[in-house]
């Protein structure tokens, strides 16, 4: 009965290990959405600073008073510094999410680690039961064989 106990104790320890994986795979999921809403808030200036920057080009070429030029030129620059700002909020957001993924990848080794022994135990188990089952089937056998040799 031993190892029935040491079973059921590998079981509640993987059951903890399912529930850390559950929330590092709700951890990597939220990092994953955190990344993909910066890289798309990115990827949105980007186009506005080009799109602003061929208006630029058009303001140039087109005669245009040095107001609108360099009203222009400091709304380009303003996209630029958020665009800097931006790129160090992707980049951190990347690293979290790839930590995040190394977390769950850890946390999925553990489970299986776990449910790969607790199986290996209740073969072992089944094994011995076997064992004892054949046992006793012998030492019956031998007992009846007996019996009938003494009548």
């Amino acid at each position: 009965m031993a190892e029935t106990g040491t079973t059921h104790s590998f079981e509640k320890i993987l059951s903890v290990r399912k529930r850390d994986k559950d929330q590092a795979q709700m951890d990597y999921q939220h990092s994953v959405t955190n990344f993909e809403t910066k890289a798309t808030q990115l990827y949105h200036l980007l186009s506005k600073k080009e799109y602003m920057e061929e208006k630029y080009q058009n303001f140039l070429k087109n005669s245009s008073t040095i107001t609108q030029l360099a009203s222009h030129s400091t709304y380009i620059e303003k996209i630029k510094l958020q665009i800097r700002q931006l790129e160090e909020l992707v980049s951190r957001a990347r690293s979290e999410m790839e930590g995040k993924q190394g977390k769950l990848t850890d946390a999925h080794v553990e489970v299986k680690k776990f449910e790969k022994l607790i199986e290996r135990k209740k073969q072992l188990q089944e094994e011995k039961l076997m064992h004892q089952e054949s046992v006793l089937m012998d030492e019956a056998s031998a007992i009846q064989f007996l019996k009938s040799r003494i009548r």
